[in-house]
C-alpha cells in the first residue's frame, strides 16, 4: 500500500528512545463510501484499521481522528512517555469531540 502521509513520534525510555511510526494511506473510493487505511507501528505492536466517509475528505478526517484516539488512549500517552517534537505538547492529530478533554496543551489550543 502506498503511503500518503507519515509522522514519527517517540517513546522516551530511561536508556533510549523508540520510534512510533504513523502512516495514513490515500483514501480509496468503494461501492458505497470512501475508505482511508492507517497504521501505527509501536515498538512492541502494530495497530491498523481504516476509516470511512461519504467522500475522500471525510474518510481522511475520520482516519486522522482514529489515529489521534489511538495515540491519546495509549499506555504510552498515559505514562507521559510519548512525544512528537521538542517544544510541542501533543501529537498533532485531531480527536473526536467526546475525547477532546484528553488533548495536551498545544493540541488543545491549535486543533
Amino acid at each position: 500500500m502506498e503511503e500518503f502521509m507519515a509522522r514519527t513520534l517517540m517513546v522516551q525510555a530511561k536508556d533510549n528512545s523508540q520510534r512510533v511510526d504513523v502512516q495514513i494511506f490515500p483514501p480509496k473510493a468503494g461501492k458505497s463510501s470512501w475508505e482511508c487505511a492507517w497504521q501505527i507501528k509501536w515498538p512492541d505492536r502494530t495497530r491498523a484499521n481504516s476509516a470511512h466517509g461519504v467522500d475522500s475528505v471525510q474518510a481522511l478526517l475520520h482516519a486522522m481522528q482514529m489515529v489521534g484516539s489511538e495515540l491519546y488512549t495509549s499506555q504510552e500517552h498515559r505514562s507521559g512517555l510519548l512525544t512528537w517534537k521538542e517544544g510541542y505538547s501533543g501529537y498533532g492529530f485531531p480527536v473526536p469531540a467526546r475525547i477532546r478533554d484528553l488533548l495536551l496543551r498545544d493540541d488543545a489550543r491549535f486543533l
